[in-house]
């Protein structure tokens, strides 16, 4: 169990990189995380973001890779906890008004250019999100799923947007948590979904995820509220699943033969 423990810890580590180190820990590790009651892989697909609260504003398309734990307390139950982390997956929203009050200040100069080109702004969070849900899955291998969501915002980007006689002209400015003085460092809210599990010894997974955030995306609640949405569509992959069901099978030969003698 230890060990373990300590592989999955490698893997959160590795996760604050490049998602590259993700991918590659996930494959080194994958049949030594997999066991009867814990199933391990990765989840990939398409996240459409948009921020609620900000009148006028559009989604964002972006793309998700993470990776997944489903873990099985009671095998002979539907009943179990799906869980991992979306490693890559930015949320935020398009086309926000120049004179949004929740906007990052910048130079008049600045502002008044793109205020004469007719710009907007895009908002970008860079978040690693945390499901936990619970998950019912039915014998023909339908499943529905609910809980909570929780997130830790690491990099956040307001890019100023203008189109100038076919041009495209941009102004980003990009905060870190420790210098971030508009945005929380914290997201977190509810989130559901349906889908379905492929059968065979792998069981891929592929269904819809719906994020409603409920934590205002400002540090000051007196001011401007605004909160972070996502609609997920995923497939997710075990990975080491059928070596390590492989390995079972034979050290309970191997027990069996012994046990013979």
């Amino acid at each position: 169990m230890l060990k373990k423990l300590t592989l999955i810890g490698l893997i959160f580590f590795f996760s604050n990189g490049l998602t590259q180190g993700q991918v590659l820990l996930s494959l080194i590790f994958g049949d030594n995380l997999n066991t009867e009651k814990l199933e391990f892989g990765m989840s990939a697909g398409y996240n459409m973001s948009y921020i609620r609260g900000i009148e006028g504003s559009i989604g964002q398309h972006n793309w998700e890779l993470g990776f997944y734990f489903d873990i099985h307390p009671n095998l002979e139950s539907p009943f179990h906890i799906a869980t991992g982390v979306y490693v890559k997956s930015n949320v935020g929203g398009r086309k926000i008004p120049l004179d949004y009050p929740g906007n990052r200040e910048v130079k008049d100069s600045i502002y008044n250019g793109f205020d004469a080109a007719h710009g907007s702004v895009e908002k970008r969070f860079n978040t690693f999100y945390v499901p936990i849900n619970l998950r019912y899955m039915t014998k023909a291998g339908i499943f529905i799923e609910g809980g909570a969501q929780v997130g830790l915002v690491f990099k956040t980007t307001d890019i100023y947007q203008a189109d100038v006689e076919g041009y495209p002209l941009n102004y980003e400015i990009t905060k870190k948590i420790k210098d971030n003085g508009l945005y929380k460092w914290f997201d977190g809210g509810v989130n559901g979904g349906i889908g379905y599990q492929t059968k065979g010894s792998l069981g891929w997974k592929i269904g819809v995820w719906y994020y409603l955030g409920l934590t205002n995306i400002y540090k000051n609640d007196l001011g401007p509220k605004a909160y972070n949405s996502s609609l997920y569509v995923l497939a997710t992959i075990p990975i080491g699943k059928r070596k390590a069901a492989e390995m079972r099978a034979k050290k309970a030969a191997e027990k069996e033969a012994a046990g013979g003698m």
